[in-house]
Formats: structure tokens, sequence, C-alpha cells
């Protein structure tokens, strides 16, 4: 079985810490969508209950808030099945190598 030269191992490691910052801008992104969507809900049901806004405009935000909340949740996921697929492909490479 072979080492793993220092120099491969750092490429490794740089190569996973890389994947950790590129995974820690996607979950911002999520939070702040979380945020975002929570804030939509919250004016429209406040603006709702003390009639500041009317149903017609209620739904338009509710709507508002999920399409934010899609629009957050997508570059998470589109990350992770990237970062998934990355994995195993560095698993079967290393089981071939044995």
């Amino acid at each position: 079985m072979k080492k793993i030269t220092n120099n491969k191992d750092t490429i490794m490691w740089l190569e996973i810490e890389k994947l950790r910052v590129e995974r820690e801008k996607a979950r911002l992104f999520l939070d702040k969508s979380f945020i975002l969507y929570f804030a939509f809900l919250i004016v429209g049901i406040i603006g709702f209950v003390y009639d500041y806004i009317g149903s017609s405009l209620l739904n338009v935000f509710v709507i508002v808030g999920l399409l934010v909340l899609i629009i957050g949740t997508l570059p998470y996921l589109l990350f992770v099945i990237k970062e998934e697929k990355k994995i195993n492909e560095s698993l079967s490479n290393l089981k071939r190598r044995r």
C-alpha cells in the first residue's frame, strides 16, 4: 500500500477546507433566506391582524416569502449534491488504488 506523500496530503487538506468554505457560504445564504422568509410572514400577519393590509396583499407576502425560501435553498442543495459526488469520486479512487 502506498503512503500519501506530504504534498498530496496538503492538497487533500486544502480541498477539504475549500469545500468547507463553500458550504459555509451556501449555509449563510440559506440562513438569510430563512430570516427574510420569516420577516415576510411576520410583516404580513401583523399587517393583516391590524388591518394595515388586505388578504390579497397577505397572499402576496406569503407567496414571495415562499419564493425567497425556495431560491435560498437551491444553492445549498446544489452544493451538497456536488460535494457528495466529489466525496464518492474520491472514495472510489482510493478503493481502486488498494
